[in-house]
């Protein structure tokens, strides 16, 4: 699995704004869609992320007006993958530089086509050991003594 390429994963496409778009904006959209981060371009390059994280402390912490741009308060993104990684350089990556979202970007266009997260692993993980997934205790080490249930 950690040798499966991010190709195999179904990531969808990521939800970008310009880096002049509002806070307000960038978070309704966020609502909307239910993601979890979004891509800020400038023009058509790639400079930032902005993910719900940055929103509750840079944003909501800080009591910010939701009418400034969210170039203000984006993370600068220069990590990059694409989908020729590995699931296992990936979560390296993850582990290194602890950004949760990392942009997966079309080698040849250089534009980002997806973001990659933890919780496509999960997905993955469950997608492909369904019956090791859902029987798994809450805890590895924990056995069930008695079966669930009211």
């Amino acid at each position: 699995m950690l040798s499966d390429k991010i190709s195999t994963l179904k990531l969808q496409p990521p939800l970008t704004v310009q880096s002049t778009a509002s806070i307000g904006q960038v978070v309704d959209e966020v609502q909307r869609r239910r993601v979890g981060c979004v891509l800020v371009y400038e023009g058509r390059s790639l400079v930032g992320i902005m993910t719900e994280r940055d929103v509750l402390m840079k944003v909501v912490a800080r009591d910010v007006s939701s009418r400034y741009p969210v170039e203000q308060f984006m993370t600068p993104s220069r990590t990059t993958i694409t989908p020729n990684h590995t699931i296992g350089e990936a979560i390296d990556l993850i582990s290194r530089t602890e950004m949760w979202h990392i942009p997966v970007i079309d080698p040849n266009t250089g534009q980002a086509i997806a973001v990659f997260s933890i919780q496509d692993v999960i997905n993955y993980l469950a997608e492909s050991f369904p019956e090791k997934v859902i029987n798994l205790p809450p805890r590895p080490h924990q056995k069930m003594t008695t079966p669930e249930g009211a």
